[in-house]
């Protein structure tokens, strides 16, 4: 229903007739339109994505292990067409803009990306000055631009073996530039 209409054309009443209910039951669970939209963000957009690698495996091996998981979560196609939507509608609607921004910073962002870095960073295997950006830089590096593709049709998406071997890339230079000590 976002998808096809938006957020302001998109009414209680249709909302309820889509789904198969009527507006009495959809307001039993929801009480209004931003209540359903804050739910759909953050249990269909923002949920927690949880992976934990295993500490026994190399450091490599954990960080492609949790990028790729990341991917295959992001990239599935209900994810990618509420992802459209909401950007689409951030850049129509202010108040849609902020209630997105909320959302986001109250989900904590549901990657787990920071809090390995900064595990990683305490047990000495990883140098990294702020795991915020490194996080940020760590997503661009592997799964920005194929998010990008996916989103937009920009160019081919990567997929498969195509996906892994650039995430692999990705991760084989993020950790050249955080090991500690830093590799030459």
């Amino acid at each position: 229903m976002l998808a096809t209409h938006g957020y302001h054309a998109a009414s209680m009443d249709s909302i309820a007739a889509c789904s198969g209910m009527s507006k009495k039951t959809l307001y039993q669970f929801f009480d209004s339109k931003k209540a359903l939209f804050e739910t759909l963000i953050l249990e269909r957009l923002f949920a927690p994505i949880n992976y934990t690698p295993s500490p026994d495996e190399p450091l490599d091996r954990q960080l492609f292990g949790l990028m790729s998981y990341v991917a295959r979560v992001l990239f599935c196609t209900e994810r990618l067409s509420l992802l459209r939507s909401v950007v689409s509608e951030t850049n129509r609607n202010p108040a849609v803009r902020q209630l997105v921004a909320d959302l986001f910073h109250l989900s904590g962002h549901g990657l787990p990306l920071q809090g390995w870095l900064e595990l990683q960073n305490r047990n000495g295997n990883l140098h990294i000055q702020d795991p915020h950006e490194a996080a940020d830089l760590l997503f661009g590096m592997t799964l920005g631009g194929p998010l990008l593709a996916s989103l937009t049709f920009c160019k081919p998406e990567r997929r498969g073996e195509n996906l892994d071997q650039f995430i692999a890339y990705g991760v084989e230079v993020f950790l050249k530039g955080h090991r500690y000590p830093p590799t030459p």
